[in-house]
């Protein structure tokens, strides 16, 4: 073992070995993380990063693993699995601060119990805060920045910044963050945000118009990790003619929805979604995943950039 291995075991005693991956992400997919903890509290959470930046172990901080694609290789370091999950609602000032564990449409329903609305069209992302802040998580013209008051931010081992909304530089579908792909990333601890007073009643109907929107358009219930692609317009457009613009319509007009790659195959019910059939292997997903931007790139000169990051250590992807 080196010599931060053998570190990160001292100090952090709890820490498992060899903790298959796709246990925990939404695809189903990943090898062994090499390390692995869970953090129940923002305490154990920034224990277990600070272990991590002392030892100079590699490490990852997932939530419930959803947006990400593990490697067959797995991960070699710490993965912090973030199982935070306070969450606070100041019904007076419309304020909600929750942990970056909390998944995101907890925050809605909770909040929509207080009166307080504004996330309602991101119901059914399966994502947490923590995920949903560093990605800018958005649908239907709504994104997380909008409604982001300010944030703490773990830069260091000993350092934890509380920051307003402009340090993220929030774009489409994505923060300065989300581009830290070093071996020591910030990590958002907590999340305030702050909410419009709304009638209960018409909030939960827009919950559920949301709620049944997905059911309809997206293969709920597989193994999915989401939406591959961001559209390449840079917004959530989706009506009239600018659904053109969409990374779903350039796929399906491509022919997408007949691709597959051993045990992944795309979606029939939208073009942007990829299904883990119960067999399917990280590597057939990026091989998928290359064959679909291919066929964009051929028929419409189009280069699509994936919303779904990729983790660990990845050979060269060939098309299947």
């Amino acid at each position: 073992m080196t010599n931060w291995q053998i570190k990160i075991k001292e100090i952090l005693p709890e820490t498992k070995e060899y903790v298959p991956l796709k246990e925990h992400t939404t695809l189903g997919v990943g090898g062994p993380g090499e390390f692995f903890i869970s953090a129940k509290s923002i305490e154990q959470l920034v224990q277990a990063i600070a272990a991590a930046r002392k030892t100079g172990a590699p490490y990852r901080v997932i939530g419930n693993g959803s947006n990400i694609i593990c490697s067959d290789k797995g991960f070699n370091g710490l993965i912090i699995s973030n199982e935070t999950s306070n969450l606070q609602i100041d019904e007076a000032t419309g304020r909600v601060i929750c942990d970056g564990g909390v998944a995101l449409s907890r925050v809605i329903l909770e909040a929509a119990s207080h009166g307080l609305g504004g996330f309602e069209p991101l119901y059914g992302i399966p994502g947490t805060v923590g995920g949903a802040v560093v990605v800018n998580a958005g649908a239907h013209g709504v994104d997380v920045a909008r409604y982001l008051q300010s944030s703490s931010v773990m830069v260091s081992s000993e350092k934890i910044l509380n920051v307003k909304n402009d340090w993220f530089e929030f774009k489409y579908r994505e923060s300065k963050l989300k581009h830290k792909h070093d071996s020591a990333p910030p990590v958002i601890l907590n999340a305030i945000f702050q909410f419009q007073r709304r009638k209960k009643d018409d909030i939960l109907i827009d919950i559920a118009k949301f709620k049944k929107e997905r059911q309809q358009k997206q293969p709920i219930g597989f193994k999915t990790c989401g939406s591959i692609f961001k559209n390449p317009a840079g917004t959530d457009a989706a009506q009239g003619d600018e659904i053109a613009k969409t990374a779903g319509y350039l796929l399906d007009e491509s022919g997408a929805k007949k691709f597959h790659s051993d045990g992944m195959h795309v979606a029939k019910i939208h073009a942007n979604w990829i299904i883990n059939t119960g067999t399917g292997s990280a590597t057939d997903a990026r091989k998928l995943i290359e064959k679909m931007r291919q066929s964009v790139e051929e028929k419409f000169q189009v280069t699509l950039v994936e919303e779904v990051e990729y983790v660990g250590d990845w050979d060269e992807i060939q098309e299947k």
